[in-house]
């Protein structure tokens, strides 16, 4: 493939990435990790690979991404730092054991696992649901700590920075919907930077034949998807409040619908071919 058309691909894939995250307030990790499971096979890359390789690179991109958002919620005072602080330990601690499971399993469960998540994705954006608790709080330092680390390793094996598990635990626990995604995009960043690191680290070995690679992060991808998605992702914002978000979010779900049927369909059949 033509070096200024891979680029071409890569860039527009971090536009989407960031005017979607902002318009939309979806992770980047539900549209980077499908893109390169579908873009990495026609550059010849090893099937074997494709699935880790697309999950490292998208927490690579989403550790730049997050960074911004959170500096946003910053500078708008909507982040509670005493939960973030009782958190980032678990976040650090969970993303690191993501990794390292992500390095041991095949890419076809690693595919499962992001298949499956998708169409979970995808109900919530049909139906805005939302959990509220009935007068609940958030737990205290243990109780936080311990769903820091699950939720973290669950944000590893997926690609995803946090946003799309943190901000529903938030909301079951009735923290309002402003510091919920912005607490949970300051969480996402230590998730992104731990588990991408986990990744580079678990795949230095395995992936030395292969050009351009950091461990399981392609760096071109990385570089040419990460630059445009942080710089769209304030166009998004904007484009919000003058764009009917419901619609565009209906199909949305709709393509992740037919992207987590993909998957698992090529799951199936690859099951099918080695049985």
């Amino acid at each position: 493939m033509n070096i200024w058309i891979e680029i071409i691909c890569y860039v527009t894939a971090g536009l989407v990435t960031g005017i979607s995250a902002g318009l939309l307030g979806i992770g980047g990790g539900l549209i980077i990790v499908p893109f390169l499971v579908y873009f990495l096979p026609l550059l010849k890359f090893p099937d074997v690979y494709v699935m880790h390789i697309a999950i490292a690179t998208s927490l690579a991109v989403i550790v730049f991404t997050s960074f911004s958002s959170a500096y946003s919620h910053y500078r708008k005072h909507a982040i509670n730092w005493n939960t973030v602080r009782k958190m980032v330990i678990g976040c650090i601690v969970g993303a690191l054991i993501g990794s390292q499971i992500a390095d041991v399993l095949p890419g076809t469960i690693l595919k499962s696992i992001f298949g499956v998540f998708v169409f979970v994705m995808a109900y919530r954006l049909f139906t805005q649901h939302e959990m509220h608790g009935d007068g609940r709080k958030l737990p205290g330092r243990v109780g936080l700590a311990i769903a820091s680390i699950i939720i973290s390793t669950a944000c590893t094996l997926l690609g995803t920075g946090g946003g799309s598990i943190l901000v529903p635990y938030f909301n079951f626990y009735n923290v309002p919907m402003r510091n919920a995604v912005a607490t949970s995009a300051a969480c996402g960043f230590p998730i992104a930077l731990a588990g991408a690191i986990g990744l580079y680290l678990a795949g230095t070995d395995e992936t030395v034949f292969i050009p351009h690679m950091a461990g399981y992060i392609y760096l071109p991808a990385f570089i040419a998807v990460a630059i445009p998605s942080v710089l769209c992702a304030p166009l998004g914002a904007k484009l919000a409040h003058s764009i009917p978000t419901l619609l565009l979010k209906r199909i949305f779900a709709s393509v992740l619908i037919f992207i987590g049927i993909d998957m698992l369909r090529s799951v199936t059949m690859h099951l099918i071919h080695t049985f």
